[in-house]
């Protein structure tokens, strides 16, 4: 009545930014990859996170790798192993910390 919410009302949480991102790079598939692309002021402005393949036998369950643009702004190709974590959350705040976003090429 006053002040108590009706249980049968459901409520929907919406996700953060921060989240949704967690769940999108939670929910790579082992062997697949995400890129994002750091604000401009980056030398290396694209990352990539990798699910890794050889999860939970050898090292952590995502990569990212770090790269820089090629001459026509797309990923140059050379890429190096920047970070190994089991932490989505820490991923995705860290790349939002920079900017980024998920890059589509």
């Amino acid at each position: 009545m006053f002040g108590h919410k009706d249980s049968n009302t459901a409520t929907e949480k919406k996700l953060s930014v921060k989240d949704a991102m967690a769940q999108h790079i939670d929910a790579l598939e082992s062997g697949k990859e995400l890129v994002f692309r750091l604000g401009e002021i980056y030398v290396k402005p694209f990352i990539t996170i990798a699910h890794n393949p050889e999860y939970p036998a050898k090292g952590k369950k995502y990569i990212a790798f770090q790269e820089g643009a090629g001459p026509d702004n797309k990923p140059g190709g050379k890429r190096g192993k920047f970070w190994e974590t089991n932490n989505t959350k820490e991923i995705a705040s860290w790349i939002l910390d920079r900017e980024g976003h998920p890059y589509q090429g």
